[in-house]
């Protein structure tokens, strides 16, 4: 299991350094560019999660490929990673990472949960009104939950919007039990 509260910290960081280089921007492409390259699947994310191979070699292959092809700040993050045994963290650090330069950017993230897919049409009038109601450009992204029956049930932030199926037979049946015949 990540740990998200690592994932956080090692992604404030890497925030903090890319402002002050003014790299948020290119650190973010090259970031999720690199995601692919580290998955355990890959030869190169075998390559990194090995114990046969010396740190030394590691750090060496891995500054060779990426020298030139990265912003300075994503090269040096990702050594300290390899260094710090951190490199399974690297998809969350990376979603933290976005969610922050998201926020700077005054977007908010959403997550839309159905039973079923949402058409392209209906995605895009339910993207419409949260921006309305929020008043802040929404980043939306959307989930499956065939448990939910019916309906949609939309999580912003802390915030959650549940207008599901399951969510209000839970209601009445709440309902029904507290009243006396």
């Amino acid at each position: 299991m990540k740990d998200s509260n690592v994932a956080g910290r090692y992604a404030r960081a890497l925030f903090i350094v890319t402002e002050k280089r003014g790299e948020t921007t290119g650190a973010l492409e090259d970031l999720k560019s690199l995601g692919e390259l580290f998955r355990p699947e890959t030869r190169v994310g075998a390559l990194m999660s090995t114990p046969m191979v010396l740190l030394s070699d590691k750090r060496k292959v891995l500054g060779q490929v990426l020298e030139g092809k990265a912003v300075r700040s994503v090269v040096l993050f990702v050594d300290l990673l390899l260094r710090k045994t951190r490199l399974q963290e690297f998809q969350t650090i990376v979603t933290e990472f976005e969610a922050l330069v998201e926020k700077k950017q005054g977007i908010q993230r959403a997550v839309v949960t159905s039973a079923i897919p949402l058409e392209t049409e209906e995605l895009s009038r339910l993207h419409a009104e949260l921006e309305r109601t929020t008043g802040k450009r929404i980043n939306l992204a959307a989930d499956i939950d065939p448990e939910l029956l019916g309906g949609a049930m939309v999580r912003i932030g802390d915030r959650v919007i549940d207008r599901s199926v399951k969510s209000l037979l839970e209601s009445i049946e709440h309902q029904l039990m507290e009243v006396s015949v």
